[in-house]
């Protein structure tokens, strides 16, 4: 059979929630004969269970997270293709929503809304609260429908290969890149309230880079902004349709700017050193974020200060969730 979706489950260095994830993408309401599952991973575990879900494994031990997916494209036969972390859930009826969607609508890219919830919370009371749409229970929930995570997205397959070279250098923030690729080729995107995604809370979660120490911390922060710099202005240069709007253009180059002034503000890598044009041209594109200006002073602020406040950030992202 050939596929409408292709759903393309991802696991790095983390085994212990894989199968559940495997587990709501196989439960789902959509005909089996419409989708199927690829798991991506850099470890040989479980390959037998999966193998014998009729679910392809493709090993990819890259340290980028695009390279991951890029790897496991060759394998995806369906025109959708929707993306699963490890450690997150579906709820049952997510496919057939999707297919839904897509059909009706002339999507590259659809984004839907996501509920949080802590390791060890009974997860099908969730679902069965979502199921009949409970508002109250709904309102004292953590929702979140921003791009910054890879569960809730799902793109048509030709929109990944447009751009597959620079996917391939994405390291950490692949969410926000199916975004962005969407934007710059000036196809149909929707934002979508509807919780399909239960997105695990817990330690490890990826979205903290967790570090042993500050340097370590610092060290791997200036890397994310620095490679989504990078990553943003070779897509503004090379992976864009022949007219994308000004807005879009400015968006970018906004995300673009904080970034670099960002690494400038946590190291003193040369290579990515803001200089006051950039502030300035910063300024002019998000005038209308005086937190994120004031943010973006510290790039000429005295060392002793930057650390300062970098510190302040580090101790808020390691304190325990729960």
């Amino acid at each position: 059979f050939v596929p409408f979706i292709s759903v393309i489950i991802t696991a790095h260095n983390r085994k212990e929630f894989l199968l559940e994830a495997v587990n709501s993408a196989l439960n789902q309401t959509l005909p089996k004969d419409e989708y199927e599952i690829i798991v991506v991973k850099n470890f040989q575990d479980f390959d037998d269970i999966l193998t014998n879900l009729g679910i392809k494994t493709v090993f990819s031990d890259e340290e980028n997270q695009g390279s991951d997916v890029a790897n496991a494209l060759p394998y995806a036969e369906g025109d959708v293709v929707c993306f699963l972390d490890d450690d997150d859930l579906w709820v049952p009826w997510k496919l057939e929503k999707v297919k839904q969607v897509f059909e009706k609508e002339r999507l590259c890219y659809y984004h839907h809304a996501l509920l949080a919830f802590r390791q060890g919370e009974s997860t099908d009371e969730i679902v069965k609260e979502l199921k009949i749409n409970n508002i109250e229970f709904l309102r004292g929930r953590f929702i979140d429908l921003s791009t910054t995570n890879s569960s809730s997205a799902c793109v048509k397959k030709d929109l990944l290969y447009r751009c597959v070279d620079q996917m391939k250098k994405v390291r950490y923030f692949i969410d926000n890149f199916y975004y962005y690729i969407a934007l710059l080729q000036n196809c149909g995107i929707k934002f979508d309230p509807t919780v399909l995604t239960l997105y695990r809370w817990h330690r490890y979660n990826s979205t903290a880079l967790k570090a042993s120490n500050l340097n370590e911390w610092l060290k791997k922060k200036a890397e994310f902004y620095a490679n989504r710099y990078e990553v943003i202005k070779e897509l503004l240069n090379t992976c864009k349709a022949e007219k994308i709007s000004e807005d879009v253009r400015r968006e970018l180059l906004k995300q673009a700017l904080s970034d670099k002034i960002t690494v400038t503000r946590l190291t003193n890598d040369k290579r990515y050193r803001a200089g006051f044009v950039d502030y300035i041209r910063y300024i002019r594109l998000d005038y209308r974020n005086i937190r994120g200006i004031l943010l973006a002073s510290l790039a000429f602020a005295p060392r002793p200060i930057q650390l300062y406040v970098a510190r302040k950030w580090y101790e808020k992202e390691q304190k325990e969730i729960f």
